[in-house]
């Protein structure tokens, strides 16, 4: 996995890169992983320059950025189509956020962000064959106790997609 901390810039005035552009330097680096290759955004950023590139599973805060994926119905399902799996981060990793969340009520925000996809034309099958759970971004920065929490909804919120889903 690449952990990208800027494309969130993407398209403002302190980034003057246009997109093909983009694409061929991140194409560039990820020639050189002979595995699956992953890449983490904990930001927003224009979702189709990522879905584009050469990567086969898109890690991303679904948590707080998770709607703005459906503005790019055509570059998900291209992705999608070529074997691409989303990692949702719909965990959060921020300490103060943890405390107010349940397993079930971060497994209705997953599902409804998975159902707003399918509503622009990405086959829901798919969307489930394809899924990772993650947190929406690294554990580091939060107390040993928080990120506990992280993990253990983590495992729950996993568990019970799952078991909803029939998936093995």
């Amino acid at each position: 996995f690449i952990d990208e901390p800027y494309l969130a810039s993407l398209g403002s005035a302190f980034v003057s890169l246009d997109n093909d552009t983009v694409i061929s330097l991140t194409n560039e680096v990820l020639g050189g992983i002979s595995k699956l290759k992953g890449m983490h955004c904990c930001g927003n950023t224009d979702w189709s320059v990522l879905l584009t590139t050469d990567i086969d599973i898109l890690s991303f805060d679904a948590y707080n950025y998770g709607e703005s994926l459906a503005l790019y119905p055509a570059a998900v399902k291209a992705f999608l189509d070529r074997g691409g799996v989303l990692a949702w981060g719909i965990i959060p990793s921020e300490e103060a956020t943890l405390p107010g969340e349940t397993a079930p009520n971060l497994l209705a925000r997953l599902e409804k962000l998975m159902r707003l996809l399918s509503g622009k034309g990405i086959d829901y099958d798919i969307l489930l064959e394809r899924c990772l759970i993650t947190p929406t971004c690294g554990l580091s920065s939060i107390s040993s106790q928080a990120a506990v929490k992280a993990l253990e909804l983590t495992a729950e919120v996993s568990r019970e997609f799952r078991r909803s889903h029939k998936l093995t």
